[in-house]
C-alpha cells in the first residue's frame, strides 16, 4: 500500500492557508499538514519528509530564506513554493533558493496543474 505524498503548508492562520488547504485535499491525492509560523518547520519537515513544501512570505522574522535553506540540505527532493504579495516580494525571493514563486491569487485551476506536475 502506498502512502500518500505529503504537502507542507507554512502560512499564517487566516485566508491564504484555509484556502490553500482545503484547495490541495479537495483536489489532489495528497495529505496536507498545515503550521501558522515557521519556527518549527524545519522539525517538521525532518520528521515527515513532505514531497513539497508552500510557504506563506508574511512568515515573521523573514523566515522563509532560512526554510528553503533548510529544505535543500535535509529534502533535496522537496519542492519549495513560496507565495507573495506582489512584484516587489517575488523580486525579493528571486535567488533564495525557492522552486517556484507565485503571485498570491494565481488562479487556482493553473495552481493546482502546477502543484500536480511537480508531485509527478
Amino acid at each position: 500500500m502506498n502512502e500518500k505524498r505529503v504537502i507542507l503548508i507554512i502560512a499564517p492562520p487566516g485566508d491564504l492557508q484555509i484556502g490553500l488547504q482545503a484547495l490541495l485535499t479537495t483536489h489532489l491525492d495528497v495529505d496536507v499538514l498545515v503550521i501558522g509560523e515557521g519556527s518549527l518547520a524545519l522539525k517538521v519537515i525532518d520528521i515527515h519528509k513532505p514531497a513539497m513544501v508552500i510557504m506563506d512570505d508574511d512568515l515573521l522574522n523573514d523566515t522563509v530564506p532560512m526554510i528553503i535553506q533548510g529544505v535543500k540540505s535535509s529534502c533535496p527532493n522537496t519542492a519549495t513554493i513560496v507565495m507573495v504579495n506582489d512584484e516587489v516580494g517575488r523580486q525579493k525571493m528571486l535567488g533564495k533558493g525557492a522552486d517556484l514563486i507565485l503571485l498570491k491569487g494565481f488562479p487556482p485551476v493553473k495552481f493546482l496543474s502546477l502543484i500536480e506536475d511537480r508531485l509527478s
